[in-house]
């Protein structure tokens, strides 16, 4: 089992121990809020109005939010929506300022809607129905931050030495160095921690201390710590949907969603020695991870005309119930003081060590989602759209092979995780052919206040959009500008006294739709 090191909480955490020995949280709790928070994806008439759509309908991003849509349909259509994502961090660690941007290519939307919606002269107050089938961008974890400054209170070279409390030295040095499984292992054999002895046995062998504790020989004065993280990939859906019309009054959906997951995540951390004559220079260390996912939901919607001028809108979607495997594994590589070497005859002055690839496959269950919406028009000059959505993050499960071995994490899910509302607000304007948009959503902040920081973690977006709509040709664009903040550890201490980095996370999208009817 991978135990998480990158720790995006923070002080919780000190009510566990993180050992190798011990019952608490491995951190699967990130992945929980990770894949639980989504944004709105969808066309770009859909994100020009920031995904307040829960009213509204006849478009391809209904198939995600709220399948009674499809029963606006009197076409049959398709349409593909590219995008381009700009993702800018600013990040502030040990007193310093550092900016890294990253861009990435993606396909927010696809899909094909067929109509069977009866023509006017056809008598019943059923008045048919649309089928689609579309994929949705929900989640882009293309990212990436970095942070270089200088600690003066610890090392990561600590980190690991708790991390090999309670370790034997027979048990870390009779390891297969060409089979290592563990960051204990290959810290060993890379010179960065070596045993607390206390005097020797008859024979003059050392005699590790009681509780079998760990030094890290790594300088604990001032260190340069540097670290790079970069990750990708995305979350999406697809959604087998039909929505039906009846009487031009309520309209009623249904979908099943297939959720895929794609996350990759690769760190390297350097920590440097700025006093002379110590044991190591520098050391490296790479973490990669690569998950994988695979889920499925159920969602039931319905909208309700009253009359032209409104429309009210209701949909509820199951927690989604995913299969998740994930890989990963560690590289060590030290750079050793020369002094050191040729006192102790050390044969490789940058020893490097990594483990075999690692596997762990576990479950996750995301929470249940609502929302409500009302849309307003003004005839045909525009509208005005509003939605509400509850997600309740502390819902969220985990289960492991062993039911039991992810309970830790679970009981932070629930205490660490709270419920929380979800607001979007879009309008647009029609010009006859042409169409003006913009929006503006709020996802809440998940976390407790004041259980782990004060960092108001709430997601901020702010839209824009253009569109030409023909007899049956369409072209909408959208800009998607999202803010917010997060907090990121490289290590955890058992004291607490580990630096924290903030991160200023600002992403700038721009979508393109292109679509036909028939």
């Amino acid at each position: 089992m991978k135990i998480s090191k990158f720790i995006f909480t923070t002080g919780f955490l000190s009510l566990f121990s993180v050992s190798a020995f011990s019952q608490g949280p491995f951190g699967y709790y990130n992945d929980a809020l990770r894949f639980s928070q989504s944004t709105f994806g969808g066309t770009a008439r859909f994100q020009g109005i920031a995904g307040a759509t829960t009213a509204l309908g006849a478009d391809m991003g209904t198939l995600n939010s709220n399948p009674a849509g499809l029963g606006f349909y009197r076409k049959s259509d398709v349409s593909i929506s590219p995008g381009l994502n700009f993702a800018g961090t600013t990040t502030n660690m040990l007193g310093t300022e550092t900016r890294d941007n990253k861009v990435s290519f993606n396909i927010a939307n696809i899909g094909i809607v067929f109509s069977g919606a009866k023509d006017d002269i056809v008598p019943g107050k059923y008045r048919g129905g649309s089928f689609g089938i579309s994929m949705t961008r929900t989640n882009n974890f293309q990212n990436q931050f970095s942070y270089s400054g200088f600690n003066k209170s610890n090392t990561f070279g600590q980190y690991v030495a708790e991390l090999a409390r309670g370790y034997s030295i027979d048990e870390v040095s009779n390891q297969d160095i060409n089979a290592l499984t563990d960051i204990v292992g290959i810290a060993y054999n890379t010179y960065l921690i070596d045993p607390v002895n206390c005097g020797v046995d008859a024979d003059k062998n050392p005699i590790q201390c009681p509780g079998n504790p760990w030094h890290s020989l790594m300088s604990d004065n001032i260190v340069k710590q540097k670290e790079i993280v970069a990750t990708k990939g995305n979350q999406s859906q697809w959604d087998i949907a039909y929505g039906g019309n009846i009487d031009d009054k309520v309209y009623l959906g249904a979908s099943l969603g297939i959720a895929t997951i794609r996350y990759e995540a690769n760190k390297v951390f350097t920590e440097t020695n700025t006093q002379t004559r110590d044991t190591i220079d520098s050391f490296s260390f790479y973490d990669n991870l690569s998950l994988r996912g695979t889920g499925i939901n159920f969602k039931v919607g319905a909208i309700i005309k009253p009359a032209d001028w409104i429309r009210i809108g209701v949909t509820g979607q199951t927690p989604t119930y995913y299969a998740i495997r994930t890989i990963y594994d560690y590289k060590l590589r030290t750079n050793l003081n020369a002094d050191f070497v040729n006192e102790f005859v050390i044969p490789d002055s940058d020893p490097t060590y990594s483990t075999l690839p690692g596997t762990y496959n576990y479950n996750l269950t995301t929470p249940a989602r609502a929302k409500a919406g009302v849309a307003l028009f003004a005839g045909k000059s525009g509208f005005i759209s509003g939605d509400v959505e509850v997600v309740g993050y502390s819902g969220a499960r985990l289960k492991g092979a062993d039911p039991q071995e992810l309970d830790a994490d679970n009981d932070v899910i629930k205490n660490l995780y709270k419920t929380t509302l979800n607001f979007n607000l879009g309008a647009e304007a029609r010009l006859g052919d042409y169409r003006l948009r913009a929006g503006y959503a709020r996802l809440g902040d998940p976390y407790r206040h004041g259980i782990v920081d004060n960092l108001d973690r709430t997601i901020n977006t702010f839209t824009f959009g253009a569109g030409l709509k023909s007899e049956s040709f369409y072209a909408d664009i959208a800009f998607v500008n999202t803010f917010y903040k997060s907090n990121y550890y490289s290590y955890h201490l058992n004291s607490g006294r580990e630096p924290m980095a903030i991160v200023n996370n600002r992403n700038t999208s721009v979508v393109i739709t292109i679509g036909t009817s028939f």
